[in-house]
């Protein structure tokens, strides 16, 4: 006789909102991004708007574990999806087109490079940066226990 498997119990937050990493949550939108988080300035994604909203609405029900109610999504997530997207479409950009070059002299000629870890370390660090710039004064990266 096979014995029953008990499956463990995942992350509390996904007890709390069982849409937590839900790929259909995305949290700002094209339209969005150009007539309200602009505020008339050039845009920075020029392509692929869908793909790098819905990564940045992952990235931040990632950082509020899923503690965003997705039929009430407050003005500080959206904003903070649009700047999450700019810096993603930015990611993708510069390890795409950037040859690592990080620095040039002619004069005895010299060059310096970039690995693509330490780019994906800074872009890393400046998404944290986004995250808690819109969402340091929301309860919405609470973590502990209700």
């Amino acid at each position: 006789m096979a014995e029953e498997t008990k499956v463990p119990e995942t992350a509390t937050s996904a007890k709390k909102n069982p849409s937590y990493q839900n790929v259909d949550n995305i949290y700002a939108d094209e339209k969005f991004y150009k007539d309200v988080y602009l505020c008339g300035k050039t845009a920075v994604i020029t392509s692929d708007y869908e793909y790098f909203f819905r990564e940045a609405s992952l990235l931040v029900d990632r950082y509020t574990c899923g503690n965003i109610n997705s039929e009430n999504v407050p003005q500080a997530v959206r904003m903070c999806c649009c700047e999450l997207a700019e810096n993603l479409f930015s990611e993708n950009k510069s390890l795409t087109e950037n040859s690592g070059i990080q620095s040039e002299s002619v004069g005895g000629w010299s060059r310096n490079y970039t690995s693509k870890s330490e780019i994906l370390t800074n872009f890393r660090s400046e998404q944290k940066r986004i995250i808690y710039r819109w969402l340091a004064d929301t309860v919405l990266l609470y973590r502990g226990v209700e």
